[in-house]
């Protein structure tokens, strides 16, 4: 009896067992269905695009410079180191031709020319009365002396050059030293200014252009004067300088050393086909757009003109109102 009973609980037990093992996969979740990737329908595209319009276009150079005189001199002693006795001049300070500018101390030079001319007149006075050969070699010897005396006098002395405008003085106090070549004064003519600019751009540049010229917001128009070719045929020292002067009005001698600005047109075109530069694409020698017709994109080979930093003009492949991809 005991016997059946375990049997019972044992086969009770066992097919518990299994029905909670057959009941447990209830626990986990059903796999997903996989899905297929989504497509995007052409129609759901939406590109940024813009209305191609005529317009006017310029292409223009823009060169940085300085207002300067088309006549300078630079002032200088030319004969020896010496110690400065003054400079006469100020900036800003008219000047005649031949003035006084600048001059050494020569200590007692100016007598010593004074004493020799005694002696040559005296060694004149012998020769003429003798008329020997030793008295005319003395008064050679006379002459000769006097003349290195007065060049050193000279040497001492700056005067200027031209009639003008005193545009810059070298800072020095009586006493200090002088060397020969050192420019302590420059002298302009204020009726001459001009603008020189140095660029890159020289092969855009020729004698008789016209430019505009800003000078502190203030405009001037301006004509080209000379460029580096006139320096080549003239066989001067070749630099990379354009000089403008000005048309009509011009600035006064306050704004010489001003910063210019030189703006010259290159092209234009009025009432032209425009779009923006960077939607102009290229392969190799291909140019082409990107356009939306009838809400489908299409590529468009283009001719192009003028251009300049963010516009470019297009002579052919598209018609106004048309709509060019821009992204």
């Amino acid at each position: 009896m005991k016997r059946n009973t375990v049997k019972t609980i044992s086969s009770v037990i066992a097919s518990a067992a299994l029905l909670s093992s057959l009941s447990g996969c209830y626990f986990f979740p059903d796999e997903e269905p996989i899905l297929e990737p989504p497509t995007l329908d052409v129609a759901d595209v939406v590109y940024s695009t813009y209305t191609v319009a005529r317009k006017d276009i310029v292409s223009q150079d823009i060169q940085s410079g300085y207002v300067v005189s088309n006549v300078e001199e630079e002032c200088f002693f030319t004969q020896y180191t010496g110690q400065l006795k003054n400079i006469y001049v100020n900036p800003g300070d008219m000047v005649e031709k031949g003035q006084l500018i600048a001059e050494m101390n020569n200590g007692s030079i100016e007598y010593e020319i004074q004493i020799q001319q005694k002696k040559v007149e005296l060694a004149q006075l012998n020769y003429n009365n003798s008329g020997s050969a030793a008295d005319k070699l003395q008064l050679e010897i006379e002459q000769n002396t006097l003349a290195s005396y007065q060049a050193e006098y000279d040497g001492g002395h700056v005067y200027a050059p031209i009639t003008g405008q005193v545009s810059y003085v070298k800072t020095l106090n009586p006493g200090d030293l002088v060397n020969p070549y050192d420019v302590i004064v420059r002298i302009v003519d204020p009726e001459r200014l001009c603008v020189s600019i140095t660029t890159t751009s020289i092969t855009d540049y020729y004698v008789d252009d016209e430019v505009q010229v800003e000078i502190n917001g203030d405009i001037y128009s301006g004509k080209v004067v000379r460029t580096p070719r006139e320096e080549i045929e003239d066989g001067d020292e070749v630099i990379d300088k354009v000089f403008v002067e000005f048309v009509d009005d011009a600035p006064g001698f306050g704004y010489l050393g001003a910063i210019a600005n030189v703006t010259k047109i290159k092209a234009s075109s009025e009432n032209t086909l425009v779009i923006p530069k960077h939607v102009v694409h290229t392969d190799e020698d291909r140019k082409y757009v990107q356009v939306l017709r009838d809400d489908v994109k299409v590529e468009v080979d283009v001719e192009t003109g003028i251009e300049n930093a963010t516009e470019i003009e297009i002579l052919s492949g598209l018609s106004e109102g048309e709509k060019v991809i821009v992204k």
